[in-house]
């Protein structure tokens, strides 16, 4: 069966870079304390553990995937100092720059941290659930060719 999509990544592709994200997922949340108390970081360290073993596609990982991502929510709100206005462009013409100035969160260098940890984090459920949807095209497709 071709298992090369539109954008030309191959389930095997889509599989390593969901695996790689994972891993560098569960990392990254070990090295900035993810949890901020003891109780919630051994759920993480409990629930990313099959990342870091590269098994990232257990369908009964989804809603502890979904808390470890209000954990990481609730951790990056406590890292707000403040707010401070910033000037963000929003076009260009023949008048000059245009834009508007909009607050800003400020956070603490731990929040900095766990900014980052948020990308790899999304980074990896997107990955996931691309390759999940490929295996699940897939096996419809079979069933269709199978009747």
């Amino acid at each position: 069966m071709n298992t090369t999509g539109m954008r030309g990544d191959t389930l095997d592709d889509l599989a390593t870079l969901a695996i790689r994200l994972g891993r560098e997922f569960q990392q990254a949340a070990h090295s900035v304390w993810l949890g901020g108390t003891s109780r919630d970081y051994g759920f993480v360290e409990r629930t990313l553990r099959r990342l870091a073993d590269r098994n990232p596609f257990d369908p009964c990982d989804e809603a502890s995937l979904e808390a470890v991502r209000g954990i990481l929510e609730a951790d990056l709100r406590a890292e707000i100092q403040g707010t401070e206005r910033r000037f963000f462009e929003t076009h260009y013409d023949a008048a000059g720059q245009h834009g508007e100035v909009r607050d800003c969160e400020v956070y603490s260098p731990r929040g900095e941290e766990l900014l980052a940890v948020q990308k790899v984090f999304e980074s990896f459920l997107v990955a996931r659930a691309q390759t999940l949807d490929r295996v699940a095209a897939e096996r419809a497709l079979l069933r269709l060719l199978a009747t």
